[in-house]
């Protein structure tokens, strides 16, 4: 394999605080999310998403050869397990196997490549899609009212607010089936029916995965980087285009950390 390019950014912009990773080796490529705790916590100083990435990270870069996506999964899990309390932290992990040309997607960090569908390997589970459409309402309702401006985004943002009563209790559907059911390392165990498998076709020889920091991944990191910035200046509040449970904060740089990996196979 081969790195055309990667990119790494916080969306405080102090990558301190990062919780996306990339991790690539001659046997594996993969992109990581971890999870954004809205209660707060730290474990050993760092925040519950930097956690459960550094975890995967760890796990990824020792991967054999040979091993499946069933196996990947366990050894993930395991070690998230052995370093917190299961369910505690998460992380979305995909992962290219270049040995068994597949990919494996646990949870919603996304892959893409040339002729395959942007909805096929970007996925959005519904429990965000509904809390996002809740979201906007509320933000639309404010901005109605007068309260605020949908050109300026103020430190409190009452939509969230108001999303939190889902947003917090989502983690229940985490690693479960049923509607809205999904998929995370988490150190517990993952229902095989929520890992994706996607073959890779033969004639594929560039991949591309992202975190879900890029609302498209483009064919290149100045695409992705070009649509995700006036994606941003367009919606600054995150409720069309960028619909999603929170707004780029003043002070940051975008509304979530951001990974992107291109590479030739």
């Amino acid at each position: 394999m081969e790195i055309i390019e990667q990119f790494v950014a916080g969306k405080s912009g102090d990558p301190h605080g990062c919780e996306d990773a990339i991790v690539v080796t001659g046997r594996h490529a993969a992109v990581i999310d971890g999870a954004t705790d809205v209660s707060g916590r730290t474990f050993h100083g760092r925040s519950g998403g930097w956690w459960a990435m550094n975890a995967c990270r760890d796990v990824i870069g020792r991967l054999a050869e040979d091993t499946d996506a069933g196996t990947a999964v366990a050894a993930l899990t395991a070690e998230l397990a052995a370093r917190t309390e299961p369910g505690d932290t998460a992380a979305s992990v995909t992962v290219y196997s270049a040995a068994r040309r597949e990919i494996w997607q646990i949870g919603d960090v996304g892959f893409a490549y040339r002729g395959l569908p942007p909805a096929a390997g970007q996925p959005r589970k519904l429990v965000d899609r509904v809390a996002a459409s809740f979201r906007a309402a509320v933000i639309a309702a404010e901005a109605a009212a007068g309260r605020i401006s949908m050109d300026r985004v103020t430190e409190e943002d009452p939509g969230r607010l108001a999303a939190r009563a889902l947003v917090s209790r989502q983690d229940a559907f985490r690693n479960r089936t049923g509607p809205y059911g999904y998929a995370a390392i988490d150190g517990r165990p993952v229902p095989p029916s929520l890992v994706v498998v996607h073959p890779v076709p033969d004639d594929v020889d560039e991949l591309r995965i992202a975190s879900d920091g890029y609302p498209v991944i483009g064919e290149s990191l100045a695409e992705s980087e070009s649509i995700l910035g006036g994606l941003l200046v367009k919606d600054p509040w995150c409720v069309a285009e960028l619909a999603g449970t929170k707004a780029v904060r003043p002070g940051q740089v975008s509304f979530d950390d951001r990974a992107y990996l291109r590479i030739r196979r």
